[in-house]
Protein backbone atom coordinates (compact mmCIF):
# COMPACT_ATOMS: atom_id res chain seq x y z
CA UNK A 1 0.00 0.00 0.00
CA UNK A 2 2.95 2.42 0.97
CA UNK A 3 4.56 1.26 -2.42
CA UNK A 4 1.35 2.93 -4.09
CA UNK A 5 1.25 6.21 -2.06
CA UNK A 6 4.80 6.70 -3.32
CA UNK A 7 4.25 5.52 -6.36
CA UNK A 8 1.06 8.57 -6.97
CA UNK A 9 3.24 11.13 -5.10
CA UNK A 10 6.27 10.61 -7.32
CA UNK A 11 3.74 11.72 -9.98
CA UNK A 12 3.07 14.42 -7.71
CA UNK A 13 6.03 15.48 -6.97
CA UNK A 14 7.48 15.43 -10.89
CA UNK A 15 4.55 17.79 -11.82
CA UNK A 16 5.33 20.04 -8.75
CA UNK A 17 9.01 20.05 -9.84
CA UNK A 18 8.20 21.84 -13.13
CA UNK A 19 8.27 19.13 -15.22
CA UNK A 20 5.22 19.44 -16.76
CA UNK A 21 6.32 19.40 -20.01
CA UNK A 22 7.36 15.78 -20.65
CA UNK A 23 3.62 14.63 -18.96
CA UNK A 24 2.36 17.41 -21.46
CA UNK A 25 2.42 14.47 -24.24
CA UNK A 26 0.84 11.78 -21.96
CA UNK A 27 -1.35 10.48 -19.52
CA UNK A 28 0.12 10.92 -15.72
CA UNK A 29 0.79 7.26 -15.40
CA UNK A 30 4.03 8.11 -17.51
CA UNK A 31 6.29 4.43 -16.17
CA UNK A 32 7.66 5.47 -12.42
CA UNK A 33 11.39 4.82 -13.67
CA UNK A 34 11.67 7.89 -15.90
CA UNK A 35 9.58 10.06 -12.62
CA UNK A 36 12.78 8.53 -10.17
CA UNK A 37 15.26 9.45 -12.56
CA UNK A 38 14.05 13.35 -12.92
CA UNK A 39 13.63 13.55 -9.10
CA UNK A 40 17.15 12.11 -8.45
CA UNK A 41 18.47 14.68 -11.04
CA UNK A 42 16.79 17.70 -9.82
CA UNK A 43 17.43 16.90 -6.38
CA UNK A 44 20.98 17.95 -5.12
CA UNK A 45 22.88 15.85 -3.27
CA UNK A 46 22.73 17.51 0.13
CA UNK A 47 18.94 17.43 0.35
CA UNK A 48 19.25 13.72 0.27
CA UNK A 49 20.36 14.51 4.30
CA UNK A 50 17.22 16.18 5.18
CA UNK A 51 15.34 15.81 8.09
CA UNK A 52 11.92 15.73 8.22
CA UNK A 53 9.78 16.51 11.56
CA UNK A 54 7.25 14.97 13.08
CA UNK A 55 4.88 18.03 12.51
CA UNK A 56 6.26 18.28 8.59
CA UNK A 57 5.58 13.99 8.23
CA UNK A 58 1.63 14.50 9.63
CA UNK A 59 1.57 17.96 7.02
CA UNK A 60 2.58 15.61 4.28
CA UNK A 61 0.21 12.49 5.22
CA UNK A 62 -2.63 14.74 5.48
CA UNK A 63 -2.46 15.90 2.04
CA UNK A 64 -1.58 12.50 0.20
CA UNK A 65 -5.37 11.42 0.18
CA UNK A 66 -6.30 14.53 -1.74
CA UNK A 67 -3.40 14.61 -4.34
CA UNK A 68 -4.17 11.06 -4.92
CA UNK A 69 -7.96 11.95 -5.82
CA UNK A 70 -6.89 15.01 -7.91
CA UNK A 71 -4.38 12.66 -9.82
CA UNK A 72 -6.66 9.73 -10.57
CA UNK A 73 -9.22 12.19 -11.72
CA UNK A 74 -6.85 13.81 -14.08
CA UNK A 75 -5.75 10.53 -15.42
CA UNK A 76 -9.56 9.33 -15.79
CA UNK A 77 -10.26 12.80 -17.71
CA UNK A 78 -7.20 11.96 -19.74
CA UNK A 79 -7.92 8.50 -20.75
CA UNK A 80 -11.71 9.84 -21.34
CA UNK A 81 -10.25 12.32 -23.93
CA UNK A 82 -7.82 9.90 -25.69
CA UNK A 83 -10.56 6.94 -25.72
CA UNK A 84 -12.74 9.83 -27.33
CA UNK A 85 -10.07 10.87 -29.74
CA UNK A 86 -10.54 6.86 -30.96
CA UNK A 87 -6.98 5.87 -29.70
CA UNK A 88 -6.55 3.45 -26.93
CA UNK A 89 -4.10 4.74 -23.71
CA UNK A 90 -1.49 2.53 -24.61
CA UNK A 91 -0.83 3.71 -27.88
CA UNK A 92 -1.35 7.15 -26.99
CA UNK A 93 1.52 6.46 -24.87
CA UNK A 94 3.47 4.77 -26.90
CA UNK A 95 3.02 7.80 -29.60
CA UNK A 96 3.35 10.15 -26.95
CA UNK A 97 6.92 8.56 -25.83
CA UNK A 98 8.05 8.02 -29.73
CA UNK A 99 8.36 11.81 -30.26
CA UNK A 100 10.84 11.55 -28.14
CA UNK A 101 14.73 12.05 -29.40
CA UNK A 102 15.71 8.33 -30.31
CA UNK A 103 12.58 6.66 -29.32
CA UNK A 104 10.11 4.66 -31.69
CA UNK A 105 7.08 2.78 -31.98
CA UNK A 106 6.28 -0.40 -32.71
CA UNK A 107 4.43 0.56 -35.71
CA UNK A 108 4.37 4.60 -36.95
CA UNK A 109 1.86 6.17 -36.38
CA UNK A 110 -0.88 6.74 -39.60
CA UNK A 111 -2.12 9.93 -40.82
CA UNK A 112 -5.24 9.16 -38.67
CA UNK A 113 -3.34 8.74 -35.21
CA UNK A 114 -1.16 11.49 -35.63
CA UNK A 115 -3.97 13.94 -36.36
CA UNK A 116 -5.70 13.04 -33.11
CA UNK A 117 -2.31 13.03 -30.97
CA UNK A 118 -2.24 16.45 -32.15
CA UNK A 119 -5.83 17.56 -31.55
CA UNK A 120 -6.05 15.93 -28.52
CA UNK A 121 -1.80 16.69 -26.68
CA UNK A 122 -3.10 20.60 -25.79
CA UNK A 123 -6.40 19.36 -24.43
CA UNK A 124 -4.34 16.29 -22.20
CA UNK A 125 -2.23 19.21 -21.20
CA UNK A 126 -4.52 21.68 -20.13
CA UNK A 127 -6.05 18.84 -17.95
CA UNK A 128 -2.85 17.86 -16.36
CA UNK A 129 -2.26 21.78 -15.90
CA UNK A 130 -5.35 22.30 -13.82
CA UNK A 131 -4.74 19.32 -11.64
CA UNK A 132 -1.11 20.51 -11.15
CA UNK A 133 -2.62 23.74 -9.72
CA UNK A 134 -4.90 21.54 -7.27
CA UNK A 135 -2.65 19.69 -6.30
CA UNK A 136 -0.48 22.73 -5.33
CA UNK A 137 -3.14 24.65 -3.71
CA UNK A 138 -3.62 21.30 -1.45
CA UNK A 139 -0.35 21.48 -0.58
CA UNK A 140 -0.02 24.50 0.63
CA UNK A 141 -3.65 24.38 2.52
CA UNK A 142 -1.89 21.60 3.94
CA UNK A 143 1.45 23.84 5.15
CA UNK A 144 3.44 22.91 3.38
CA UNK A 145 5.29 24.27 0.18
CA UNK A 146 5.89 22.59 -2.46
CA UNK A 147 9.59 22.16 -3.11
CA UNK A 148 9.33 21.05 0.94
CA UNK A 149 6.67 18.41 0.16
CA UNK A 150 9.38 17.03 -2.68
CA UNK A 151 12.17 17.10 -0.34
CA UNK A 152 10.39 15.35 2.01
CA UNK A 153 9.21 13.26 -0.75
CA UNK A 154 12.31 12.19 -1.31
CA UNK A 155 13.78 11.22 2.12
CA UNK A 156 10.66 9.20 2.94
CA UNK A 157 11.63 6.84 -0.54
CA UNK A 158 15.32 6.58 1.09
CA UNK A 159 13.87 6.27 4.45
CA UNK A 160 12.65 2.91 5.29
CA UNK A 161 11.76 3.85 8.71
CA UNK A 162 10.61 7.26 7.60
CA UNK A 163 8.10 4.85 5.39
CA UNK A 164 6.92 2.82 7.98
CA UNK A 165 5.83 6.26 10.33
CA UNK A 166 4.08 7.64 7.58
CA UNK A 167 2.55 4.10 6.87
CA UNK A 168 1.05 4.61 10.13
CA UNK A 169 0.13 8.12 10.05
CA UNK A 170 -1.63 7.39 6.98
CA UNK A 171 -4.19 4.40 9.00
CA UNK A 172 -4.78 6.62 11.85
CA UNK A 173 -6.13 9.36 10.23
Amino acid sequence: MLKQLLKGSSVLAFLLAGNLSALAQAPESKPQTQVSQVLQAQMPASQGQTTVSQEELQQFASVIPSLQEIGQSSQERSAQVIEQSGLSVERFQELSEAQSPGATPSSPATPEEQQSLNQIAPEIQSIQEEALAQQEEVVRAGGLEPNRFNEILVVVQQDPALQQQLQQLMQNN
